[in-house]
């Protein structure tokens, strides 16, 4: 990835700045004010948090600007609760999209253990990595499929509820774009993110915020991504593999992102990681710990901080903007 010099001075593309959780360490005012950001009030986005949406006043403390509530997870509410027929057809898609889940949870589970397996495995190398590299390959089958069956669904619910034209969707999508055009610079906050993406797409906040400067942490930077991964290598309730979710905005694309990878994933087991990366290749798997930040502009890495990427050797590597 080629570097955009600090020395340009005022960026006249739009910056994308992923950070890792805010907690313990806050960085989203230093990551704003190191970014040069323009000057004025901050949209935010905090569906992810459901009905704490509105407690933005920890975010107001650090920015020490004004920040305009978007009220995307209200919004939802309000639209479901005026349209019937809407939340009907929502609820709909949402256990198809679970099963679809289930199913694909089912199959993936035995093709990451023969993969991990077949990475395991010692011997005569011109016998095995063939087979190491065809386990890998059935892996990224399954999840290809896995996302056409997901984008499919979502293409059915979207042309039958079109934010152009429902009325209710349409009215709100104005009413954001209008608060929008204010705020030259979005953040996007954590919680959850299956809750985050589907109120986003809901009311085509993609193309929204496309021309805006953005700022996400956590399941925001998950959000903004082409492929969103579900993970967490020890939750109380026993062992899950990484498994893909659905489409992201794609407004952050060639990564995909682990936030609070120290706890969530088994850094120290270098088959896990080495599959991560290989799995998702071309794409660059990167880890957003606490105090980490990244920042593209027009998808060119332009800075970084404490961040790292997971190598095909199952390491983690420093990313430099070079």
């Amino acid at each position: 990835m080629r570097a955009t010099s600090p020395a340009q001075g005022n960026y006249l593309m739009p910056q994308r700045i992923l950070l890792g959780p805010q907690r313990p360490i806050t960085n989203l005012g230093t990551a704003i004010v190191d970014a040069a950001l323009p000057d004025g009030s901050l949209a935010v986005i905090s569906a992810g948090w459901q009905e704490a949406e509105s407690d933005i006043d920890d975010i107001q403390a650090v920015v020490q600007r004004p920040l305009v509530d978007l009220r995307i997870y209200r919004r939802a509410e309000e639209v479901f609760a005026a349209s019937p027929e809407l939340l009907v057809a929502y609820r709909a898609r949402q256990d198809k999209l679970k099963a679809l889940q289930r199913l694909y949870r089912l199959r993936l589970r035995r093709l990451l253990n023969a993969a991990r397996q077949m990475l395991r495995t010692r011997g005569d190398a011109s016998v095995i990595e063939a087979e190491q590299r065809h386990a890998i390959a059935q892996l990224r089958a399954l999840d290809r499929h896995h996302m056409r069956r997901v984008g499919s669904v979502h293409e059915e619910f979207d042309a039958a509820f079109d934010v152009a034209t429902h009325a209710l969707l349409a009215r709100h999508n104005a009413e954001i774009s209008a608060l929008l055009d204010g705020s030259e610079t979005v953040l996007l906050t954590g919680g959850n993110v299956a809750v985050l993406i589907n109120r986003l797409r809901l009311f085509g906040l993609g193309a929204l915020l496309a021309g805006k400067n953005l700022v996400a942490w956590s399941a925001g930077a998950m959000a903004l991504s082409e492929r969103i991964v579900l993970f967490h290598d020890n939750p109380p309730q026993g062992r899950r593999n990484p498994e893909l979710f659905g489409p992201g905005l794609a407004l952050i694309r060639g990564q995909v992102v682990f936030p609070n990878a120290r706890t969530r994933l088994r850094t120290s087991d270098r088959v896990r990681m080495q599959l991560l990366c290989r799995r998702f290749a071309p794409a660059v798997c990167v880890t957003l710990d606490s105090g980490s930040v990244v920042r593209f502009v027009e998808d060119e890495l332009a800075a970084t901080d404490s961040v790292r990427r997971i190598s095909d050797d199952g390491r983690l590597r420093k990313v430099k903007a070079r």
